[in-house]
């Protein structure tokens, strides 16, 4: 019996190991902290604080009465804020992006470039 209690305690620990590792592996980021995705907000220097990683998963919180949106889109297309045809589009005011592809990520809210309403990302 003792040496199936042992057996047990090794089997959990095991297991909450793993799951504590599998969770380190991946973080979830507001975009902006508590701003959130609104105008004005210097997202370079917000980005340039973090440590963002393939797997991690960025949240876009914004009023989505206000028109703001969330698009992941090429580098061409962000340069002419340019939203059509977006790798990813979404509007409903709470937006969340997983990063499963190294590289740059381009992400903005279409008609809104001008109030800095954009974000890349480096993976």
């Amino acid at each position: 019996m003792l040496i199936m209690e042992g057996s047990t305690v090794k089997f959990v620990a095991l297991i909450l190991i793993l799951c504590c590792a599998r969770s380190s592996l991946a973080a979830e980021y507001t975009v902006g902290d508590q701003l959130g995705w609104r105008p004005l907000v210097n997202y370079y220097s917000w980005v340039r604080s973090k440590s963002i990683k393939l797997g991690d998963t960025l949240v876009f919180n914004y009023d989505a009465s206000q028109g703001y949106s969330v698009a992941e889109v090429t580098q061409f297309k962000f340069i002419a804020c340019n939203a059509a045809n977006a790798k990813y589009f979404d509007n409903d005011g709470h937006s969340s992006v997983t990063l499963t592809e190294p590289g740059q990520h381009y992400f903005m809210a279409a008609g809104h470039c001008a109030d800095q309403m954009v974000l890349s990302v480096l993976v």
